[in-house]
């Protein structure tokens, strides 16, 4: 008799403790609330108004293609794969290529690239043969004047963007290049290449409606800018000559094209999608009976989609603060609220997946800050090329010149002058999307600078 007690006071004891607190919280759950209209609208993925055949972005795709392949079937093929993909909910299959291994190729970004060919011009002529046909492909890329991501499928966490790495690889043999020219002294042809090719940036540029996508604009740019940089410091005597081309090819960037909105959009809209059903969208494994549990009893799609625009009207409004507002606001992690006890009861799961889900977009937004600084920090330096300053006085004149400078090219944070320093011959601005001690090729200490 006292065992049976024992084991029913046992009993008791578990149906107070767990069965019936889980069975409010599984009770609770199975009303959610009604969806907004944003989440109707949000996620819904439409064809790309450019044809495909004027699209940069199928050329980008066409990079990966194999060694003697035809990159435009091979484009066609990789987007026919994704969108089955999507419609199969399975992971795409890769597409088998063969592509011979390149030799490594100095980075504008990182090197001086044209101190490597002054020092070396044999080893680049046989490193840039073993590219020729990456260059035809990035040539006839960057001749597009169209780029629009083809995103007409559910793109799922497992669907793939195209392999931005060749892209890279080729813009950094193409710049390579460029400086072999000014070496040889054809300064003209040299311009020519970077001016095509900061045409193209601005293009991908302003036509990018993805985070990737944007990001990579903004480092194929700024690769752009640190060659410049780099003939401006090596080559001035016969870059005076172009000043007109040079301060065509540097004019400001559209507004339109350094803002964040679109990319909040696609990105909250990609989030969407898989929220609808965290399964099918690849946020939780189809076939764990855990997962199955989990979002059976403890997961409201429509309260977490309607969450999850409230994050996002919260996102872009920090996103539209000045560039020196939001630079405050670079280490803050992605908007999330603090976890209540409500929490734990009410749609557990979906604020799980909302917290862990959305990154912080302030250090992007910072990055396209840091590229219009850019590109008017190296237009000041056109202008001091222009301004042909003589010895002794060129620290006063750059100084001076710096100082009554045109307001496009200020220091976007600060709103004032680009800071000139006579000791060490630079120009240069602090850099809101940098963090700690990096440094690389004109980028010390989180400041971006041009010696002159």
């Amino acid at each position: 008799m006292q065992k049976t007690l024992k084991w029913m006071g046992i009993a008791a004891l578990v149906l107070v403790l767990v069965v019936l607190p889980l069975g409010v919280v599984i009770a609770i759950n199975a009303f959610d609330e009604k969806p907004n209209p944003w989440t109707a609208s949000l996620g819904v993925f439409k064809p790309s108004a450019v044809p495909e055949a004027e699209n940069a972005y199928v050329a980008l795709i066409a990079m990966a293609a194999g060694d003697g392949a035809d990159g435009a079937a091979y484009a066609r093929e990789w987007l026919a794969e994704e969108r089955a993909a999507a419609r199969e909910r399975r992971a795409p299959a890769k597409i088998a290529v063969k592509r011979a291994r390149r030799p490594e190729i100095c980075d504008p970004a990182q090197v001086s690239c044209l101190t490597v060919v002054r020092d070396a011009p044999a080893d680049m002529d046989s490193r840039l043969h073993a590219y020729k046909e990456d260059l035809d492909r990035y040539e006839k890329l960057i001749a597009l004047r169209a780029y629009r991501e083809i995103l007409d499928y559910p793109f799922r966490l497992e669907s793939q963007f195209p392999s931005y790495q060749h892209l890279a690889a080729a813009q950094r043999v193409y710049l390579a290049r460029a400086a072999q020219k000014a070496h040889a002294g054809k300064i003209a042809d040299a311009l020519s290449d970077v001016e095509r090719d900061i045409a193209f940036q601005r293009v991908m540029l302003d036509g990018a409606g993805t985070l990737v996508g944007k990001m990579v604009a903004v480092a194929h740019y700024m690769r752009d800018l640190a060659f410049v940089t780099d003939l401006l410091q090596t080559h001035a005597a016969g870059l005076r000559a172009f000043v007109p081309r040079l301060r065509e090819m540097l004019k400001p960037i559209a507004p339109v094209a350094l803002q964040m909105d679109e990319i909040i959009d696609s990105e909250y809209g990609f989030m969407a999608q898989a929220l609808k059903n965290p399964a099918a969208g690849g946020l939780t494994a189809e076939g764990r009976w855990l997962d199955k549990i989990a979002t059976r009893f403890f997961y409201q799609p429509n309260a977490t989609l309607n969450k999850l625009h409230e994050q996002y009207l919260q996102t872009a409004g920090l996103l539209r603060q000045p560039p020196a507002a939001l630079a405050l606001e670079r280490d803050h992690p992605a908007v999330v609220e603090e976890w209540k006890l409500r929490d734990t009861i009410h749609n557990p799961m979906g604020k799980v997946m909302l917290q862990t889900g959305m990154p912080s977009f302030v250090p992007y937004a910072l990055r396209l800050v840091d590229l219009d600084a850019c590109n008017r920090l190296v237009g000041l330096g056109v202008e001091v090329l222009a301004a042909n300053l003589r010895a002794p006085d060129v620290a006063n004149g750059v100084a001076e010149l710096a100082a009554k400078s045109d307001a496009r090219f200020h220091d976007p944070y600060s709103g004032k002058p680009m800071t000139w320093d006579a000791g060490s011959s630079q120009l240069s601005f602090r850099a809101g999307a940098a963090r700690g001690a990096r440094k690389v090729f004109n980028l010390e200490q989180g400041r971006l600078f041009i010696r002159l």
